[in-house]
Formats: C-alpha cells, sequence, structure tokens
C-alpha cells in the first residue's frame, strides 16, 4: 500500500503531532477514547516518527497525548448535546486535518462536511476517503465559497479544534460574523489558550509554519469578556483539560491531573460554545 508523504515546514506537517497525540492516548487511556484508525493512519504515512517515539513515553508527551484525546471527547460533548436538541442537524469540521472525531460518536450524524486547505485534503482524500454523506471540501476557511454548499436547514454544528491559534484575531472575528450571517441559526464550538499559551505551547510551531512571533495570532485570555453574551446569541465557556472528563474517575495518574488542572489555570486552555 502507497505512503503519503508529508512535506516539511508546511501546513501539512501539522498533522504529525495530533494525529501522532491521537494514536499514543488511545493506547494509553483507551477508556477515555478509542479511535481505531489512529494507528492505521499514522503507518501510512511517510514521516519520520523517531523523535517523537524516542520521547513516547516520557511524562510531557503522556500529557500531550492525554490532552489530544480529551479535546476529541469535549468536542464530542458537545455535538452529542446538540444533536439531541437537533437530530436533523449538520457537522462541519472546520480545518479537520486527519481528524475523524465526529464518526467516533455513538449518535446518528446525518451529514458531515469536512473543510481544509487543497493539500490537505488530498491527503484526506486518499487515507480517509469520504463515506456515505460525508463530504471533504478544499478551501480556505476564511472564504465564503465552502458555506455556500452547505444546507442548514436542519442545524448547523460546527467546531474548529485547535485550529484558530494558527489565524490572526481580526480574521477569527470576521470568520465568526461570516458564519452567523451564512446560517441564522447554528452552533460553534472551538477551543482557545491564553497568550501565555501561546507564546509557550505554540512559539515552536508556528515558527515552523514560517510565522515568526506570536504578536498578532489569535489568543484569548478571557473569551467571556472577549467575546461576550449578545444580543444575537450566547457565549458559554468550560475548562479544556478538566471540564468535561472527570479524570480521578476515568484513573488517570495523580500527575498527570495535577498537570492538566495547571495547565486549564496557567495557559487559560478553553473551550468556547457559542450559539445563536
Amino acid at each position: 500500500m502507497r505512503k503519503i508523504s508529508i512535506e516539511n515546514n508546511t501546513v501539512q506537517e501539522t498533522l504529525i503531532v495530533p494525529l501522532y497525540a491521537r494514536k499514543r492516548g488511545c493506547e494509553l487511556f483507551p477508556h477515555v477514547l478509542r479511535d481505531p484508525c489512529a494507528a492505521g493512519l499514522i503507518s501510512r504515512l511517510d514521516c519520520d516518527f523517531s523523535r517523537l517515539e524516542q520521547h513516547r513515553d516520557s511524562f510531557l508527551w503522556k500529557f500531550g497525548a492525554l490532552e489530544g484525546i480529551l479535546r476529541s471527547r469535549d468536542i464530542l460533548c458537545e455535538m452529542e448535546q446538540y444533536l439531541s436538541g437537533h437530530p436533523d442537524a449538520v457537522i462541519v469540521n472546520m480545518g479537520c486535518g486527519l481528524d475523524r472525531t465526529p464518526l467516533l460518536s455513538k449518535q446518528v450524524v446525518l451529514k458531515l462536511y469536512n473543510i481544509d486547505l487543497d493539500s490537505v485534503i488530498a491527503i484526506r482524500n486518499e487515507l480517509l476517503p469520504p463515506r456515505r454523506n460525508e463530504i471533504n471540501i478544499a478551501s480556505d476557511l476564511t472564504k465564503d465559497a465552502w458555506m455556500e454548499r452547505i444546507d442548514a436547514s436542519g442545524g448547523i454544528f460546527l467546531f474548529a479544534s485547535g485550529v484558530f491559534m494558527y489565524f490572526r484575531e481580526e480574521e477569527v472575528r470576521q470568520l465568526i460574523q461570516k458564519l452567523k450571517d451564512s446560517f441564522p441559526h447554528g452552533c460553534l464550538v472551538f477551543d482557545t489558550v491564553g497568550k501565555l499559551g501561546i507564546r509557550v505551547l505554540m512559539k515552536h510551531t508556528l515558527k515552523n509554519m514560517g510565522i515568526p512571533g506570536v504578536d498578532g495570532v489569535f489568543y484569548s485570555d478571557c473569551p467571556l469578556r472577549d467575546f461576550g453574551k449578545g444580543k444575537n446569541g450566547s457565549l458559554s465557556v468550560r475548562n479544556f483539560l478538566t471540564g468535561y472528563v472527570n479524570l480521578e474517575e476515568e484513573s488517570i495518574p495523580f500527575l498527570l491531573r495535577k498537570a492538566a488542572a495547571l495547565s486549564d489555570w496557567l495557559f487559560r486552555m478553553r473551550i468556547c460554545r457559542m450559539e445563536w
């Protein structure tokens, strides 16, 4: 079976770490999340994973693996809650990469749209061919064209997982407004980190993508203040790592639980749900 090459220092390269983290997280904590495709996807990529494998059992990598699968659990929780009240809604994975979170749900997803750049969708089409009622769209998220292809008459749940921190602040605000204009009623879920989180957690990744500094990159120390509750909708905010899953009940080791609580507090890691 042909392996897919990944170009260094490109958007394609941002697929690697989240995918590896999800694979490792499912191995370490299968009771938190099961993604049977993650390991298979890794094996199909022509990429040197030796550096990641060297550190796979380190505390930091175990924590990163936990973070990766908790993000999917958070999204699933919000998606299933929305579908419970809007069973005919479509799901939109914005900046999908090789993520398949909606397909892990026990609830029926009537239609799923995966949106990403041409180079990413080309890889996804080969590794994860669209299933029935699943559509991959190659598009820049900030453009209107992909929005025009979606029928949201039964409701729409959009999510951006680990995506907005690659955008500028004004781009995020403009995109959110476009979504509200395009879809009269819907729900958008996205994750945020604070300024310190951007500086500590994202600096290396942004540099590899040719973004020399973090000034102007989207972050939010207080989403409720920055986006607020407006007359055109509402916003709710929960902790990313500790707001959805009871880590003690899931038998997550003590030090990892403490690191999760500290990261939520120190780096302002949040999941935001905007409904209008």
